[in-house]
């Protein structure tokens, strides 16, 4: 197995535990809010694991990897909303922290995977990975400013 071949499969299986991860979070939630956040959080990180599932299984095959089409846009935190309290607000607080570091490192690991290609599409496809997983971690950052400050969370 090259290099590249093993970071696509690491990052196979980090889609996987950050999706399983964001699961337990959404059991945790005890708001409807917080269970939709980590709900949506969670078949995000599916969707990632099909996009390199596929990349992996063009790459054993031979085939020249494509772009995806449009990706699902995420929704939006609108901070002009009230929100929705969340009574376990210490927890998820704590998994939200956890969940915003495990995004970083998400983006750092696309960003390498990125940088190994030559072919721009494939530099592309891996860019797009790093740029949707800062997404997921500015969603968790504004949702951390307003659990932390307002016990809320706030979630389209």
């Amino acid at each position: 197995m090259n290099k590249i071949d093993k970071l696509l499969s690491d990052a196979m299986n980090a889609e996987i535990k950050a999706k399983e991860f964001y699961q337990e979070a959404a059991s945790k939630a005890q708001s409807q809010a917080g269970k939709k956040l980590f709900g949506e959080l969670a078949n995000f990180e599916q969707n990632h694991y099909e996009r390199i599932k596929k990349i992996v299984q063009s790459r054993k095959e031979g085939v020249k990897v494509e772009r995806p089409g449009s990706v699902k846009k995420i929704p939006q935190v609108k901070p002009e909303l009230e929100g929705e309290f969340e009574p376990n607000k210490d927890e998820i607080v704590d998994i939200i922290n956890l969940a915003i570091e495990a995004e970083k490192n998400a983006q750092t690991r696309y960003m390498k995977i990125s940088d190994m290609f030559d072919d721009a599409e494939e530099k592309a496809i891996f860019s797009n990975l790093a740029e949707e997983e800062r997404k997921h971690q500015r969603i968790l950052e504004d949702e951390f400013y307003h659990m932390s400050n307002e016990g809320a969370i706030i979630w389209e």
